[in-house]
């Protein structure tokens, strides 16, 4: 059980610290909204220019030593694992606490504001984690069972990756209410730009009537000097 519990606890951790460092830095602007995510949900000095690279430097680090075939790397990269986890954890449940309503951008493209539930995500994860650093990567086992189990592990880390989407999904009263400090930047100025027509709108087979020109029936009033009536020629 020792290698399979091992071998599981790998590939899950692994494929989330993964995923969620390589969302972090596939373009400049993942990477500044990170680091802006970063600064709102840690108010320290240096958050945006020394914590947000610190962090994914640190994700890479526990992917590299997860993997890496050196003796004690594997406890190492669990611990590491381990203590991300749980500061994730705190940092997001003091982030609720503050009525903070900031994007966690844990996968880099999941705009779903912080919530409780991350906190408790990260705290889950944080216990296969020092499983893992107590237990160690463990030997044996048949070849088939560790495939399965390698499939296995992928599979519950892919779904950790697109949990923040799938609590969107069936809980949509879970914080995701859209705000001015979600909103994307683009549409705020378009909003703001585009001015408002006010102007009244006509309907569409709606024909307003046309003043009428009164006929001009009526003569001149005849005056002191002036014939009424046309003089006949002769």
């Amino acid at each position: 059980m020792e290698p399979y519990l091992s071998t599981w606890i790998r590939c899950l951790i692994g494929l989330v610290f993964l995923v969620s460092a390589v969302s972090k830095v596939r373009g400049r602007q993942s990477f500044a909204d990170f680091a802006a995510a970063v600064e709102a949900l840690a108010p320290v000095p240096g958050a945006r220019r020394l914590l947000a690279p610190a962090v994914v430097a640190l994700e890479f680090a526990v992917c590299g030593l997860l993997i890496a075939p050196l003796p004690g790397a594997f406890r190492y990269g669990a611990w590491l694992a381990t203590g991300l986890l749980l500061a994730f954890a705190v940092g997001i449940a003091f982030a609720v606490w503050r009525g903070q309503a900031t994007a966690c951008r844990c996968f880099g493209a999941s705009a779903t504001p912080v919530s409780a539930w991350q906190a408790v995500r990260n705290l889950a994860l944080a216990v296969p984690a020092g499983v893992a650093a107590l237990v160690g990567p463990g030997s044996g086992g048949t070849t088939g069972a560790v495939a399965l189990t390698i499939v296995i592990g992928l599979v519950c880390g892919a779904l950790v990756t697109v949990l923040d989407e799938l609590v969107e999904l069936f809980l949509p009263g879970t914080g995701t209410a859209a705000s001015p400090a979600t909103m994307p930047t683009t549409i705020r100025q378009e909003k703001h730009r585009a001015p408002r027509d006010r102007r009244p709108r006509l309907r569409r087979g709606v024909v307003h009537p046309q003043p009428r020109a009164e006929p001009r029936h009526h003569q001149a009033p005849a005056g002191p000097g002036r014939d009424p009536q046309p003089r006949r020629q002769l």
